[in-house]
């Protein structure tokens, strides 16, 4: 019977190669870079996810902006990762371990056997896309286009970069031992700390949590969430099995990392209906998606050195926790109506500290000591303050110029209708007097 490579005793953290690596430089073969392209063309439709899991979180009058501020963000990172992002996420530091200072603007890209920086910047191009789809979540329904697009720029352009400089194959944080294979922290957990700055700093929607107030906050349709949802599951197979090249060292890691990624969405998802039924005794299609969301969260930080078992611990627990923290948000009046925090912050923080817990090879569960557990909680540590503190610089930038927040009447009739000319669905039966009531009201 063939042993799995996890049970052999010879298994010194080899990287198949390499993890979250740096600049394209794998030494793989034509077969590796074919496979990370076609990951990276795969995560492009992420993007119609997140537009549709954001679209169905918000109110309707709402939604059409929520989407284009998806799809301004993936166009705005796109052209700053080109320019600036690749280039201090994977160029030489020149020993300064901060940014790098090479591979700006695709100067001396290279397009080699060993390394292709054309199929790699497609691959980390889209996946930063994907984080910043997610502080667009934070963002929603309160800040202006304007607002949106500074501060999408300057995360994927310098906040998001510096990071994943650090958590790379020759970053500083992997040298201490820090692990994080797919994103738990470098993407998710990262976006998740940003939304919350904003959501914390924009402030409740305008009656949010006013108890005089008859304003419907009710979300769109979980339609659209649970289409989001299937999408992003797809995708996501990508966004861990993009990070694997052919396994060459490894041979059986593909499919290990495949096998997690499906089994975490599964128990994700399970475990938040559960949790959700037993504690209101009523279902939810939001929470069963949003659930599968946050245990593909979790699995991303080492799907490709965990054992299935544990994998499907750390998302059950990830489920558990998003749907717990969603029923508790609004009673401490954070308003976070696509619910970034629950899913993305939390579900990214259990990713990176488990594997301190669970990792085959260096996890406290294996006998491996508390180095790696330390070196989780440093990571988390520092993700935090460097996010936290850029993106609240930023946003009081934005706030004291008085362009952060839109203003009262488009937060009131709709942003789609104030500011897009018309709303995504038009409702026959539509009064057009109560929105004008409404918004003689707040004045």
């Amino acid at each position: 019977m063939q042993q799995h490579y996890l049970d052999s005793p010879n298994t010194a953290n080899p990287p198949p190669s390499a993890p979250n690596p740096s600049a394209g430089a794998t030494g793989g073969s034509h077969l590796d870079e074919d496979w990370l392209l076609i990951a990276g063309i795969v995560l492009a439709f992420s993007q119609l996810g997140f537009g549709f899991l954001e679209a169905g979180s918000v109110r309707y009058k709402n939604a059409q902006s929520i989407v284009i501020k998806v799809f301004l963000g993936m166009c705005l990172t796109v052209l700053i990762y080109w320019l600036f992002g690749y280039g201090f996420s994977y160029g030489d530091d020149f020993g300064t371990f901060f940014l790098g200072g090479t591979k700006l603007g695709a100067y001396n890209w290279a397009a080699t056997e060993a390394q292709n920086d054309y199929s790699n910047f497609v691959f980390k191009a889209t996946l930063s896309c994907i984080g910043v789809s997610i502080v667009s979540g934070g963002a929603a329904e309160r800040l202006t286009f304007l607002a949106w697009g500074v501060l999408a720029l300057f995360y994927s352009g310098f906040v998001s970069p510096a990071i994943v400089h650090w958590t790379n194959s020759n970053g500083w944080l992997t040298k201490l031992g820090y692990k994080d294979m797919a994103g738990s922290g470098f993407i998710f957990y990262s976006a998740g700390v940003a939304a919350l700055v904003v959501t914390v700093v924009s402030k409740p929607r305008k009656y949010r949590f006013d108890p005089n107030s008859s304003l419907n906050f009710q979300p769109f349709t979980s339609i659209y969430v649970a289409f989001g949802t299937v999408i992003l599951f797809a995708t996501w197979m990508f966004i861990n099995g993009g990070q694997i090249q052919s396994g060459q060292a490894t041979p059986y890691v593909q499919g290990l990392v495949a096998v997690n990624t499906l089994v975490a969405g599964a128990a994700g998802g399970f475990w938040s209906f559960l949790t959700r039924y037993f504690t209101k005794e009523t279902t939810s299609l939001f929470s069963i998606s949003r659930g599968i969301l946050a245990g593909l969260v979790a699995s991303s930080a080492a799907a490709h050195e965990s054992q299935i078992w544990a994998t499907t611990i750390v998302a059950s627990i990830a489920g558990i926790v998003y749907t717990l923290t969603a029923t508790a948000l609004p009673k401490v009046k954070l308003d976070d109506p696509v619910q970034v925090v629950p899913i993305f912050l939390h579900g990214g923080f259990i990713g990176v500290l488990f594997t301190g817990l669970l990792d085959v090879n260096g996890g406290l569960f294996y006998g491996k000591g508390m180095k790696l557990l330390g070196c989780q909680l440093l990571g988390l540590l520092i993700i935090t303050v460097w996010v936290a503190f850029f993106v609240f610089f930023i946003l009081i930038v934005l706030k004291g110029f008085a362009v952060l927040r839109i203003d009262s009447d488009a937060e009131v009739a709709g942003i789609d209708k104030e500011k897009c000319n018309y709303e995504a669905i038009s409702f026959s039966n539509e009064d057009q007097q109560q929105v004008n009531i409404i918004k003689s009201v707040s004045h």
